[in-house]
């Protein structure tokens, strides 16, 4: 979950009625059952797409069996679908409203496949997505950081635990924990080793300063061993803001797909098995491909170059421009890096080649969906282009112009369907604005006040994460 940024809090108009109403046909129609709001149109829509996914890899019968004779199974794997993907909502083809709150209990909540983790003051408790319900409550595990890694933890299925800090201790408690609530296994951490936190896969990074160097470590918490340890290399006449705020201090985070360390003189990105990746000599960013390869750039504020390296350093491409964000992900998207290059926009395969180049000077990536890729331009026009050519589809113009904000897009979710944007119009206000990806058309849109960035995806669900609760709308 990403961090908040005020203690605003956002205001819905909602509406509370029990019956949805299409806007432009008004007959309302019912809700499928809570936790299920796909209706039957957009599920048999999710369903032909996961066919001709399935159909791509060659496994056409199998799905397309499961689909005609499963219809309940098919919705299942597109909500599954939603839940991995990066700003991912289930059904968007009509406005929001609040189903249900929970309080905070001064934690940072997150979301693991269909359960709510919110480790606060009392304990640490899990919330069913769908209901609100609470499922398990352990009164133990007080004033926890925890984090679910979606790449799955050894020996578990994916998704289907998570690892939680105790805060606050001499030596600090790592800890297994299943989504039923079980605590399957835990270890102290050595705090001489460094700052503990959550590593990928079930484990738990520290980096510390030795009288040789600088050593990072990866801890198993299942079984309580080193997975690997890396010595690191240090630049010795290092000066910068590092130095002179935090002295000898190093520290480990993990990124998805890349374990990075820094400190004073020390910039290192190692994969999550442990390879050094690259220790480059200038502030750089390395993000990890998805396919065994790594983008090092200078990250999404500066123009330069783009290199494409293997995890022992290997140069295997290279080009210019500004990567682009991700923006919110369809799963079914193509896997592109999209790179800003003034007025063009500039659209790479993975291993280098070249998809597509579009005349359009893009600022911002709003959703990458299967058929489109929607972004935003330096003038701040919507813009869909194909995904596969990078021809333009449809384009909105920008709203009547203020200096009183950027107008930056600040969320962007989706369906597959639809692209929701969250907009500041004003300070203090926002619009939702709900577009078809296929034509550009409104579906909806809702004006509130607050903070925009409260507004967060989890588990296929639009949620709302204030200082005090967590709202959960459907």
């Amino acid at each position: 979950m990403p961090r908040r940024r005020s203690q605003q809090q956002v205001l819905f108009v909602l509406d509370d009625s029990s019956e949805d109403v299409d806007p432009v046909d008004p007959e309302p129609r019912r809700r499928e059952q809570r936790g299920r709001p796909l209706d039957r149109s957009a599920r048999r829509r999710r369903a032909a797409l996961l066919v001709g996914l399935a159909a791509g890899l060659g496994v056409l019968g199998t799905a397309a069996a499961v689909v005609v004779t499963r219809d309940g199974a098919a919705q299942d794997d597109a909500l599954e679908t939603l839940r991995s993907s990066e700003g991912g909502i289930f059904d968007l083809a009509y406005a929001p409203r609040a189903e249900w709150s929970v309080d905070r209990d001064e934690g940072e909540p997150f979301t693991v496949g269909d359960l709510l983790v919110i480790p606060g003051r009392s304990g640490t408790v899990g919330y069913d997505l769908g209901s609100g319900d609470e499922r398990w409550r352990l009164d133990d595990l007080t004033r926890q950081v925890c984090a679910a890694d979606q790449e799955g933890v050894e020996g578990t299925p994916e998704a289907s635990a998570f690892v939680c800090l105790g805060q606050g201790e001499e030596a600090p408690t790592a800890r297994l924990v299943s989504v039923d609530g079980a605590v399957v296994a835990e270890v102290e951490v050595d705090p001489r080793r460094g700052e503990a936190v959550t590593g990928p896969g079930g484990t738990v990074l520290q980096a510390t300063r030795d009288e040789t160097g600088v050593v990072v470590r990866s801890v198993d918490v299942r079984t309580g061993t080193v997975a690997w340890e890396r010595r690191l290399t240090v630049k010795e006449d290092a000066q910068g803001p590092l130095c002179a705020t935090e002295g000898d201090a190093v520290r480990a985070v993990y990124r998805t797909g890349t374990v990075e360390v820094h400190g004073c003189g020390v910039l290192s990105y190692l994969t999550p098995g442990g390879l050094v990746v690259d220790e480059p000599s200038a502030m750089v960013q390395v993000t990890a491909l998805g396919n065994g390869s790594y983008l090092r750039s200078s990250g999404t504020a500066v123009a330069g170059p783009a290199e494409a390296v293997s995890a022992d350093g290997t140069v295997l491409w290279r080009n210019e421009g500004l990567v682009l964000g991700e923006g919110a992900r369809d799963l079914m998207a193509p896997h592109l890096v999209l790179l800003d290059q003034g007025e063009t926009l500039l659209a790479v395969h993975r291993d280098g080649t070249t998809a597509w180049t579009a005349p359009v000077a893009a600022r911002q990536v709003l959703v990458r969906g299967a058929d489109v890729v929607l972004v935003q331009t330096v003038d701040r026009e919507t813009v869909a282009l194909d995904a596969t050519t990078g021809e333009e589809r449809w384009r909105r113009a920008a709203g009547p112009v203020s200096g009183a904000v950027s107008y930056r897009v600040t969320g962007t979710f989706t369906d597959g369907f639809s692209a929701l944007l969250v907009v500041p119009t004003a300070p203090g206000t926002s619009s939702v604005t709900a577009l078809d990806l296929a034509t550009g058309d409104v579906r909806w849109t809702q004006e509130h006040t607050g903070d925009p960035y409260e507004l967060v995806a989890g588990g296929g669900r639009l949620l709302r994460i204030d200082e005090a609760q967590v709202t959960a709308f459907g």
